[in-house]
């Protein structure tokens, strides 16, 4: 979803619409479904810096003026700089895994209620 998202951003000029529109009927699910909504936000997040990864990946080279040689050829382009692109997907990852780290520890600070429920049939308290 979040992927989608993002690529759906950042490909507005082309292809952009069908992959927010499809984004957008996923988070749909993801916000109808309860089970679904709690683990959806730390995917989201790292969905999402998918797209600005791949930017400065592509953008590696730059900023400036990048060249590729083959055997027969010279390709020229203008490249961005990554720094802020790898910025953006770093932060979005890592918030992404810090949610996620985050609830799976609260969740195995709780006593789960299967333990609970056990504990009070048998008269233990």
């Amino acid at each position: 979803m979040g992927a989608l998202g993002a690529f759906g951003v950042a490909g507005l000029a082309t292809v952009g619409l069908f992959l927010l529109a499809l984004a957008a009927v996923l988070a749909a699910v993801g916000l109808a479904v309860p089970a679904l909504r709690r683990p959806s936000v730390p995917g989201l997040l790292v969905g999402l810096s998918v797209a600005p990864l791949y930017i400065a990946w592509l953008n590696r080279g730059g900023p400036g003026t990048v060249c590729s040689t083959t055997v027969d050829t010279v390709a020229c382009t203008d490249a961005w700089s990554p720094w802020p692109f790898l910025a953006v997907g770093l932060l979005l990852a890592g918030a992404g895994a810090a949610l996620l780290v985050g609830a799976r520890r609260r969740a195995s600070d709780r006593p789960s209620a299967v333990a609970s429920a056990r504990a009070g049939s048998t008269g233990r308290t």
